[in-house]
């Protein structure tokens, strides 16, 4: 249930904290004193859409805290996401800047406004004074039905066997209306294919070819270089010094100079190690060399293969470096289009499980919805009587029809229709009821769905908008008797309704030369008569009016 409300710098709110009990409690307050603010703030905790309007003049920021004692579908929401909780408590927190940026926290770490919207769903179900419109809505009735059945479970099962047994099908009729086209496209594929794996050019042949292929067209030069350079160092049979002979002989000529001066002992130094890398780059040369192959069919075998890739890369009008992977990629394709006769059997047989699958599954939840539908027109007229609609009947119609067409809701067109007048014909509920009964019959619906709901806190937000008298004051027995096993917050101004609450908390606006400030206090049990004394007549208040207030507080109790 919803256990405390802290509001700060929204709207006309500067500061306020609410402490809510389980039971039924009621907000009252003149009309524009600011009743619906505390609901919006309470939105804006659950993932509402904000914007900067929110903020209170003058201030940086709004911030919104909601906090609620789990139930297990929560904690469950909880778990599956890895945010930990510390007690039985979650923290819903919304943070909006006076420029309209937003912040949302689900015990304090960061959450998206779909993230509050979903834990939200889990915590509190809210019943606003337009619920009756939303009953004119195609897809409403079945949603009700849905939730007061507790059939959401099946309708996801079957919405899940539609969704594949729809994606199957759709495979199924692209693949049997193949057209001339595609049988081209396939034969083209084929053609290409096999020149391609022919080829079967590798995913680096190209790179190690042309390396090859440098090599092998240059290795005349390279040897002969090679042969010069390793002459420079090792000598040659015309007797040219070499380059470490010469080195040799520079150091020994310095060996004989009796001088250890240190510009000398450096350059002895620097002439010993260049006569050792002379060695080393000899040696080098010398393997090097003996690798250097001149290899003319080696070399014919490396262009004629070079000059495939090439002309097959152009042919496809690809760079050549690209030719493997498009390979890759057209063998791909082609098994794509080349489904066999028997995966086309068994794609069908798919399709057909699915679709018997999806049959049975519908059917069942078709007549759970039958079943569902009598005991909620049961309860829902239960209600009429104290809701004066005399012996007014209501059916929620459930029509069943074939899988083929079915939808991921079912096979069902469920509607609404009243019979508000014994002998009079009946119809759709939006053609027959007035305004005033549709707004009394979406009220019966909301309390009798509202009992099986699993939804621990339940707000009405002015439900009983239309009504009043002896009406009203069933409306709020039927609200208490709600508040026995949920927490039922209700924005009412009904003085029958208010006076069969639990807690009663009266929301004021303050005006002052500066500012103007909304303020929330809960009421005494004198200030409670004083309250719907006011609600009752007005801005005097007399002995009667107060009398009777007192009166209909005493019958409560």
């Amino acid at each position: 249930m919803l256990a405390h409300l802290s509001i700060h710098q929204f709207a006309l709110v500067d500061q306020l904290e609410l402490e809510l009990q389980p039971g039924m409690s009621v907000i009252t307050g003149e009309t524009g004193a600011g009743k619906s603010i505390l609901l919006d703030a309470l939105g804006l905790a659950l993932g509402e859409r904000a914007d900067a309007g929110c903020v209170r003049n003058g201030a940086e920021k709004a911030e919104v805290s909601a906090s609620f004692t789990l139930n297990e579908q929560a904690r469950l929401w909880l778990q599956q996401r890895d945010i930990p909780t510390d007690d039985d408590l979650i923290i819903l927190r919304r943070i909006i800047s006076a420029e309209g940026r937003s912040r949302g926290y689900i015990n304090g770490r960061p959450a998206s406004a779909n993230d509050l919207k979903d834990i939200g769903q889990c915590l509190i179900e809210i019943h606003s004074q337009h619920a009756h419109q939303r009953l004119l809505q195609k897809d409403t009735p079945r949603q009700l039905l849905d939730a007061f059945g507790g059939l959401q479970l099946q309708t996801t099962e079957v919405s899940l066997v539609w969704s594949e047994w729809q994606q199957h099908a759709k495979r199924l009729a692209m693949l049997q209306e193949e057209s001339a086209e595609v049988t081209a496209q396939r034969q083209l594929l084929t053609y290409q294919v096999e020149e391609l794996r022919q080829l079967a050019p590798g995913e680096t042949e190209l790179e190690e070819l042309e390396t090859e292929h440098k090599r092998l067209a240059n290795a005349e030069n390279m040897l002969l270089n090679g042969q010069y350079a390793m002459a420079a160092c090792y000598g040659d049979d015309n007797g040219e010094l070499a380059a470490t002979q010469l080195a040799y002989q520079a150091i020994t000529r310095l060996d004989n100079i009796d001088d250890q001066h240190p510009l000398l002992n450096e350059a002895r130094e620097l002439l010993k190690q260049a006569q050792i890398q002379l060695e080393e780059a000899g040696r080098s040369l010398q393997h090097y060399l003996e690798l250097v192959d001149i290899n003319p069919h080696r070399l014919q075998q490396v262009e004629s293969r070079l000059s495939d890739i090439y002309s097959m890369a152009r042919k496809h009008q690809i760079q050549p470096q690209q030719l493997h992977a498009y390979w890759q990629e057209q063998e791909e394709a082609l098994a794509g289009l080349n489904l066999s006769d028997d995966d086309l059997a068994e794609l069908e047989q798919q399709v057909q499980a699915l679709q018997a699958e999806y049959s049975t599954l519908a059917q069942q939840l078709s007549s759970a919805r039958q079943a569902a539908a009598a005991r909620m027109d049961s309860e829902v007229e239960a209600h009429f009587e104290a809701l004066a609609l005399g012996r007014a009947r209501f059916i929620t119609q459930v029509e069943s029809g074939s899988a083929e067409s079915g939808n991921k809701h079912g096979i069902d067109q469920i509607g609404f229709f009243v019979q508000t007048n014994p002998g009079m014909p009946g119809g759709p509920l939006a053609k027959v009821a007035s305004g005033g009964e549709l707004a009394r019959i979406s009220l019966a619906i909301q309390v009798v769905t509202a009992a099986v709901s699993e939804t621990p806190s339940l707000i009405f937000d002015e439900v009983d908008v239309g009504i009043g008298g002896g009406t009203a004051e069933r409306v709020g027995r039927l609200l208490r008797t709600l508040g026995k096993d949920s927490q039922v917050l209700c924005v009412t101004h009904q003085p029958q309704v208010a006076a069969q609450a639990h807690q009663h908390y009266q929301v004021s606006k303050i005006s002052g030369d500066s500012a103007t400030h909304t303020q929330l206090r809960e009421l005494s049990e004198k200030q409670r008569s004083e309250e719907i004394a006011r609600m009752l007549g007005g801005v005097d208040i007399t002995k009667q009016t107060l009398a009777h207030a007192q009166e209909m507080l005493a019958l409560v109790r």
